[in-house]
């Protein structure tokens, strides 16, 4: 597969699927981040461009459903810099684990303080209640969250979360986390994690009169696209502070649809974007986590894109038998789910509403198998997509890396 750098030129605009019309002081606003799909169908559209930049197949035809077979695994955020008219990769920011709760500095001190949410054992004269009951298949027995173990923190802390702590980590602080998280517990600067990734920019549009070429009153309609070039610092600073961003997706050519480099429009408003071929990959996985993975027969896998399962938050292909390995779901940190629909370009119709695991979301598993087989069954994991439905797969849902995990609930501390 190749790897695909995708640079926005202008702040590009992800519509979050709020009605946007031609009334007075309509706003157009932009997600933080783009789905997969409207990547994957960025993609698709371009590979399938002939040498005239014409799209030029059929819907409903073969070519049609093989190009919806292409697979993309991404997006998944970058810092690039250029040398030598070469644009490499600088640092992969991944989204913020769930499992990790940062709480401000204690009164007199000057370190933030990270705990890792984990499965917790709690006392025998303590029960929970099933807090969510996911919709069964027809003839399944209905998963509850009482199946599953609580996740929390094994000792209660009164302070309160910090605010604004980054929403991506860089690739070095994440890898930490994902192979020893109980190594990361103080920073003294939440820049130190990562940053929060491109900025919004609002703009205000008017209406012209293409007679008079004047304003027309009251034709005013904003819009707020993401700036990909993130600054810090002092205001005198920012330009040499500024760290530009883009997006990378890995994909393949298939015969006869081929990507080609250049710029193309992408999102509302057809803002301009710059496709770069890279002779990089996607971070591989490191050799200490899967050892630890195969001596514990554990592990938490963290989404690196929103995953779509038929069941809400619970996995069924993730835990299906495959190579002589089994995967059990024992807990999941994850937050408010997701919602997406969009349009189909092919037959002209709304697609249907889902919800979404977030990306960050974190499941943790058991694991049943030789070690051979787990580690084979790991390095097919990582950095490959784990939704339920294989088209979504093929379109980025669930992009996953996997991290360690003892197996073993921590005993919480009540009262402490």
């Amino acid at each position: 597969m190749t790897l695909w750098i995708l640079e926005p030129r202008d702040p590009i605009i992800f519509r979050d699927g709020r009605p946007f019309g031609t009334t007075p002081g309509a706003q157009a606003a932009s997600l933080i981040f783009p789905f997969p799909s409207t990547i994957a169908g960025g993609i698709r559209t371009r590979a399938g461009l002939n040498e005239q930049g014409t799209f030029i197949w059929t819907k409903g035809s073969s070519e049609i459903k093989k190009l919806r077979e292409l697979p993309v695994r991404g997006p998944v955020l970058v810092e690039i810099v250029e040398d030598d008219q070469n644009t490499t990769i600088h640092n992969w920011l991944l989204p913020t684990p769930t499992d990790a709760l940062i709480f401000e500095p204690k009164e007199g001190e000057k370190y933030y303080t990270i705990n890792q949410l984990v499965p917790l054992a709690l006392p025998a004269n303590v029960q929970v209640s099933a807090m969510h009951q996911t919709r069964p298949k027809q003839g399944e027995d209905k998963p509850s969250s009482s199946d599953l173990t609580l996740v929390g923190l094994p000792t209660p802390d009164q302070r309160k979360p910090a605010k604004g702590t980054p929403l991506y980590w860089s690739w070095a602080i994440f890898r930490g986390w994902l192979h020893a998280p109980h190594t990361l517990t103080k920073i003294q600067d939440l820049s130190e994690l990562g940053h929060s990734g491109p900025q919004r920019e609002h703009r205000t549009h008017v209406s012209i009169n293409p007679e008079t070429l004047t304003a027309q009153e009251g034709m005013l309609f904003g819009t707020s696209g993401l700036d990909f070039t993130y600054t810090t610092g002092h205001q005198d600073k920012r330009l040499s502070s500024a760290r530009r961003m883009a997006l990378a997706i890995e994909t393949e050519d298939i015969p006869p649809f081929r990507m080609h480099e250049g710029i193309a429009a992408l999102g509302g408003e057809r803002r301009m974007v710059t496709w770069r071929k890279s002779t990089e990959q996607l971070p591989a996985c490191p050799p200490e986590i899967v050892e630890a993975i195969i001596k514990a027969k554990h592990c938490r896998i963290i989404l690196l894109t929103p995953a779509y399962f038929e069941q809400g938050y619970y996995p069924t292909w993730l835990q299906e038998p495959r190579n002589g390995v089994t995967s059990t779901l024992k807990a999941i940190a994850i937050s408010r789910p997701q919602t997406v629909s969009g349009w189909d370009f092919e037959y002209g119709h709304p697609k249907p509403t889902r919800r979404l695991a977030p990306a960050g979301t974190v499941l943790f598993l058991s694991i049943e198998g030789d070690d051979a087989d787990i580690k084979n069954w790991v390095e097919q994991t990582w950095m490959q997509c784990v939704s339920d439905h294989e088209q979504d797969r093929r379109d980025g849902f669930g992009l996953a890396v996997l991290g360690t995990w003892s197996g073993v609930p921590q005993p919480i501390k009540i009262g402490a």
